[in-house]
C-alpha cells in the first residue's frame, strides 16, 4: 500500500507517473482543495485507466467535498482522510484472509464502476466510497440494499437484480476478452546512414572577434611570452704592440787609396740574418799606411723587424754589402743592440660577438619553448597552437657593434625578446565542424547527436593565424512516428506486419499469446519501440523488450518536404494511424501511457498489455 501526496500545481501526468513508477498494487493519491488534477473529471478517468492498465487499485483521499464529488463521478473510491483509507484497506485484507472478499469480486466491482451504473446513495462502494446520488442501485447488483447495508434474508430476488446480475456477467466476459486479447511489441532498429566525412580547414585568427561558419574562422588569442638571457664571454682577439731594437755599428776601412761613402739606409745584418739599416749617411776615411791606422766611422742602426728579435749581442752584426768590391771595408757592433719590444693585449673581436649572440639566441629559444610548455601558459580549456609560436628579434645590451676591438679578457652581454603564440578554444573549432555536419543532414532525417566525431589534424601556421584541418563524421536516421508504424501493422498478418516494419530498418515483432497469427486490431495493444543499432552511441539505456539503444531527443533535423503515400514508409512523423504530416515529427511527446494533452481518446493500455513506447519522437 502506497500513499502519495500531490501538490496543488501537479499535472495529471505527474500523478500518472506516480502510479506507473510505484511498486505497490494499492495506491492512494491525497489531493487538497483546488488541486489542478481535481479540476476535471477526465483527469480522474485517465488516472483510473492508468491504474487498471498497471493492474493496480487506485483510491482518492480528499477532505474537500468538491474534490470528492469529481472523483466519485469518475467511479473512483473516495476517502475523506488517510486514516479512513488505511482502515478500509485493513478490513479488506482481513476479508481476503477469511475468504469473505476475493480478488475476483474486486475486479468485478471495478468493472461495474467503469461501465455500469453507480452505487446507491449511502451504500459503501469499492474501497469505502459512498455514492452521492440517492436512489441509485448497488454497483454489484444483488437486490435492493437496505439501511443496514445488506440484502434481506429469505426474500425473492427482484427482477432488477436479475438484470444487474446479467450485466455483471457481460462485464466479466468483456473483461476476460480485454485481458486476454492479443498484444504485440514491434521493435524497429532504425537504419542509419553516415554523414560525411566532411573535411574542412578552420582558421584560428586572433584578428577576428566571432566565429564565421561561412568563412570557416574562429577567434583566437595572441599571447606574448617575454624572454631574457645574459652571459659573460671570453675575448679571443689580441692587440700586439712592438718596437724595433737600435744600436751603433762601426765601419772600418783598410783601403789606403780613398774614402768610402756609406748611404743612409744601408742594410747590415748578423750572420743569422737579423737585419738593421743605417740611419744616416757617413763616409769611411781611408787607412794611413804610414801610421798603420785604419779608417773608421760610427753610425746608428735600427732593426728592420720590430720586436725582441732585434736585440742582438755585441759583435754579432758583421755582414754588409760589398761596397768597395775589394773586401777592404768591414762592419761590427761593439755593443749590443737594445730596445726591441713585443707587448700583446687581449681584445674583443667580431667572431667573439658572433659566438656570444649565437649562444644567447639559443638560450632564448629554449626558454621560449619552456614558457610555451608551462602548465599555466594558457587558460583552462584553451589550447596553445605550437605551429603559431614565433620568437621576435632580440635586443642586446650593450650594443654588440660597440664592443668590437675593445681591450679586455672578457665581456658581458644581455639580450631580451618577446615570443608570441596563438591560443584557441578548440571546442569552438569542433563546434564549427559539428555545425557543418548538422547542416549536411538529409531532409527527413535527424542527426544522432552523440554520433558526431571530430578529428583535428596538425595545425599549419599562417602568420599569427593557424589553420586546423578538421574531419567530422556523424550518423543520421530517418524521422519516424511510432504511430505511423502502429497504424501500418494493425490488424495485419505477422508476415505483412514484418514486411511493413522492415521498411524502416531491422524489425522484431513478438505477440502474446504466441499462437496469435495476426496483429491486434487496437492501437493500445501494440507497443512500438524505435531503437538505434548497437554502436550508434546515442546514449541512454535500451527500451524494455528491445535490443540496441533508444532514440534520444536530438536537436538537429531537416523536416521532410512532402508526406509519402498512405501505407508506404514515411520519412517524417505524422498523426497517429495516418500518413505522415509534412510538418515533420510531433512538437512534443507525452508521458508514456498518457497523452501530452488529456483526451478521452488517448490510448490507455489495458492491464497486461505492453507498455506504450517510451521512445520520445525526435523534435525537429
Amino acid at each position: 500500500m502506497a500513499i502519495y501526496y500531490l501538490d496543488v500545481d501537479d499535472e495529471v501526468t505527474s500523478a500518472a507517473a506516480r502510479i506507473r513508477d510505484s511498486s505497490d498494487n494499492r495506491i492512494a493519491l491525497v489531493l487538497s482543495g483546488g488541486a489542478r488534477v481535481a479540476t476535471s473529471r477526465i483527469n480522474f478517468r485517465l488516472l483510473a485507466r492508468e491504474a487498471r492498465h498497471r493492474s493496480k487499485r487506485l483510491a482518492i483521499i480528499a477532505a474537500d467535498p468538491s474534490v470528492q464529488s469529481v472523483a466519485r463521478s469518475a467511479e473512483l473510491p473516495v476517502y475523506s482522510s488517510v486514516g479512513e483509507y488505511e482502515r478500509a484497506e485493513s478490513a479488506r485484507a482481513r476479508g481476503l484472509a477469511d475468504g469473505t472478499t476475493t480478488a475476483a469480486s474486486d475486479a468485478l466491482a471495478e468493472l461495474a464502476l467503469t461501465v455500469g451504473p453507480g452505487a446507491r446513495a449511502g451504500v459503501p462502494v469499492a474501497g469505502g466510497a459512498r455514492a452521492d446520488q440517492a436512489g441509485r442501485p448497488s454497483r454489484i447488483a444483488g437486490g435492493p440494499v437496505g439501511g443496514n447495508g445488506g440484502v434481506t434474508s429469505g426474500r425473492r430476488v427482484a427482477k432488477p437484480a436479475i438484470v444487474g446480475i446479467g450485466a455483471v456477467l457481460v462485464l466479466v466476459l468483456a473483461a476476460s476478452a480485454f485481458f486476454f486479447y492479443p498484444s504485440a511489441t514491434v521493435a524497429v532498429t532504425l537504419r542509419q546512414e553516415p554523414v560525411g566525412p566532411i573535411v574542412l580547414s578552420v582558421k584560428v585568427d586572433p584578428a577576428v572577434a566571432a566565429a564565421n561558419d561561412q568563412a570557416g574562422t574562429v577567434p583566437g588569442l595572441s599571447k606574448a611570452f617575454p624572454v631574457s638571457v645574459s652571459g659573460t664571454f671570453d675575448a679571443t682577439g689580441e692587440k700586439v704592440v712592438e718596437t724595433p731594437a737600435t744600436g751603433t755599428v762601426t765601419f772600418t776601412s783598410e783601403d789606403t787609396g780613398k774614402d768610402w761613402p756609406i748611404a743612409a739606409g744601408t742594410q747590415v745584418s748578423t750572420a743569422d740574418g737579423t737585419a738593421f739599416v743605417t740611419s744616416a749617411r757617413v763616409v769611411v776615411p781611408n787607412a794611413v799606411f804610414a801610421t798603420q791606422t785604419r779608417g773608421k766611422v760610427d753610425v746608428a742602426v735600427t732593426a728592420v723587424k720590430p720586436g725582441v728579435s732585434g736585440n742582438v749581442a755585441a759583435n754579432k752584426i758583421v755582414k754588409m754589402p760589398n761596397i768597395s768590391g775589394n773586401g777592404l771595408l768591414t762592419v761590427k757592433n761593439a755593443n749590443p743592440t737594445t730596445g726591441g719590444t713585443h707587448i700583446a693585449t687581449p681584445q674583443i673581436q667580431q667572431s667573439d660577438i658572433d659566438n656570444a649572440e649565437k649562444s644567447l639566441y639559443g638560450q632564448m629559444d629554449s626558454r621560449f619553448k619552456d614558457a610555451l610548455a608551462a602548465p599555466d601558459a594558457v587558460p583552462t580549456g584553451s589550447t596553445l597552437l605550437d605551429a603559431s609560436a614565433q620568437l621576435g628579434l632580440a635586443t642586446c645590451n650593450p650594443d654588440p657593434a660597440g664592443l668590437v676591438n675593445q681591450d679586455g679578457p672578457s665581456f658581458d652581454l644581455a639580450c631580451t625578446g618577446t615570443g608570441t603564440a596563438t591560443v584557441a578554444d578548440m571546442t569552438a573549432v569542433k563546434a564549427l565542424g559539428e555545425r557543418r555536419v548538422k547542416a549536411a543532414v538529409k531532409t527527413g532525417y535527424v542527426l544522432v547527436e552523440a554520433s558526431v566525431t571530430t578529428e583535428l589534424g596538425t595545425p599549419i601556421a599562417q602568420g599569427s593565424a593557424v589553420v586546423v584541418p578538421v574531419t567530422v563524421r556523424a550518423t543520421q536516421v530517418p524521422i519516424v512516428d511510432p504511430n505511423v508504424i502502429r497504424a501500418g501493422v494493425k490488424g495485419k498478418s505477422l508476415d505483412e506486419a514484418r514486411a511493413f516494419a522492415a521498411s524502416y530498418g531491422t524489425s522484431e515483432i513478438s505477440v502474446s499469446p504466441s499462437w496469435a497469427s495476426t496483429m491486434p486490431a487496437f492501437d493500445f495493444r501494440i507497443d512500438v519501440q524505435l531503437v538505434l543499432p548497437e554502436g550508434a552511441a546515442a546514449g541512454g539505456s535500451a527500451s524494455p523488450g528491445a535490443t540496441g539503444r533508444p532514440i534520444q531527443p536530438v536537436t538537429t533535423a531537416n523536416p521532410p518536404t512532402a508526406p509519402p503515400a498512405s501505407g508506404s514508409p514515411p520519412a517524417a512523423s505524422g498523426s497517429p494511424g495516418a500518413s505522415a504530416s509534412p510538418s515533420g515529427p510531433p512538437a512534443a511527446s507525452g508521458s508514456p501511457g498518457l497523452p501530452a494533452s488529456p483526451s478521452p481518446a488517448a490510448s490507455a493500455s489495458p492491464p497486461g498489455s505492453p507498455a506504450p513506447s517510451q521512445t520520445p519522437s525526435p523534435s525537429a
